[in-house]
């Protein structure tokens, strides 16, 4: 209410400062229109605040030693180092519940980087792989100079023990125009994303270990 009365203010102040060509009215709508665009911004913070607390409350629900809640408040990684368990928690609206799948530790097989369609970083049960460079439409078509200067694109990819579901994907960036790698701000979320692409390899290796150890003990 307080946003639309100010704006109407400044309207009103601007058509008397055409009309009359009177500086001290123009001077006014300049004022009028800064204080509204702050009582935007508060509103849009606050809102931002709330949506941020019902997010965190909704993780809250699911047991875990350490999460990651991407910047839409739309995605959530989840690890739970006490019942070695893994939770993606994923919704398409903000009023929405999320939607979680769990995964056993021993149930994640594959993980990657990957700017622009093309993996920058892998590790793999085995070896092997599901994750592949992507398609043109991921921005693989971009010149090889240009790609490694600038990335649009940035996410983390997993492939976890689901038949109907295989690959998640959890976006770190998605920008329409594409932003220096050497840019502070995308130095920051690059290094949240490989931190995260760690631990995950961390488990993946941890378990294929084990996994060796139990089929080499199998045979003797």
């Amino acid at each position: 209410m307080m946003q639309l009365f100010l704006l109407l203010l400044e309207v009103i102040y601007l058509f008397l400062a055409f009309k009359t060509g009177k500086t001290i009215f123009f001077l006014i709508a300049i004022i009028l229109g800064g204080w509204w665009l702050y009582e935007i911004n508060k509103e849009s913070r606050k809102r931002n605040e709330e949506i941020e607390k019902e997010t965190i409350d909704q993780i809250e629900e699911y047991p875990h030693t350490r999460y990651i809640l991407s910047p839409d408040y739309l995605q959530a990684f989840l690890i739970d180092e006490d019942t070695k368990t893994f939770h993606i928690l994923k919704r398409e609206e903000l009023d929405d519940e999320f939607e979680a799948r769990e995964f056993d530790f021993q149930e994640l097989f594959e993980v990657a980087i990957v700017e622009d369609g093309k993996k920058v970083a892998h590790t793999s049960r085995d070896g092997w792989s599901l994750i592949d460079e992507g398609s043109k439409e991921d921005g693989s078509n971009e010149s090889e100079g240009k790609s490694k200067k600038e990335v649009k694109k940035l996410l983390l990819k997993l492939v976890v023990n689901d038949l109907s579901n295989p690959i998640v994907e959890y976006t770190f960036l998605d920008n329409e125009q594409a932003i220096p790698k050497d840019l502070d701000e995308y130095k920051d979320i690059f290094k949240e994303c490989k931190n995260w692409y760690h631990k995950v390899s961390i488990i993946i290796k941890r378990y294929e270990r084990e996994h060796k150890d139990v089929t080499a003990n199998g045979w003797t």
